[in-house]
């Protein structure tokens, strides 16, 4: 009787101890968002990435990121795409170095929060051309709310 005794005196001090570490931060504190890699992983700050898992034809190599936070990426990287011309599997991928890669839109997911949009730019010789790309129709992002914009100063 006097070990239950002291076990239930313990045990509140015990979930107090925890319970802090379990809450959630404070209102308006958001997580760093991540990538959604083709394994299914979340990414942060990676160096290469593949924008469309299903065939590999579009990726990002040699990324060097210059921002990084709760609302939106960036970063220079080489943009590989394949044009598919006359059809993918005959079509080589082509690579346009100096690329400007925009992270933005993040969403809560069940994997955590994630950026949701991709847009590049970058030049096909002398033409400047851009590539946008969303996750949101990616069923790892089904049953997702937006995160809270931050207010304009």
């Amino acid at each position: 009787m006097r070990r239950l005794r002291s076990f239930l005196i313990a045990l509140p001090l015990a979930l107090v101890a925890v319970a802090p570490a379990a809450l959630p931060g404070p209102a308006g504190a958001t997580a760093t968002p991540g990538l959604l890699a083709c394994s299914g992983h979340v990414l942060h700050r990676p160096t290469s990435f593949v924008i469309a898992c299903a065939d590999g034809y579009t990726t990002l190599r040699a990324i060097h990121w210059t921002t990084w936070g709760a609302h939106s990426a960036t970063a220079v990287a080489t943009f590989g795409a394949n044009p598919c011309t006359p059809y993918c599997a005959a079509s080589k991928m082509r690579y346009f170095p100096r690329a400007t890669v925009r992270l933005g839109d993040p969403v809560r997911t069940r994997h955590g929060i994630l950026y949701s949009d991709m847009t590049v730019h970058y030049r096909q010789g002398s033409k400047p051309r851009t590539f946008t790309f969303s996750w949101k129709g990616d069923p790892g992002f089904k049953g997702t709310r937006a995160v809270p914009r931050r207010a304009s100063s």
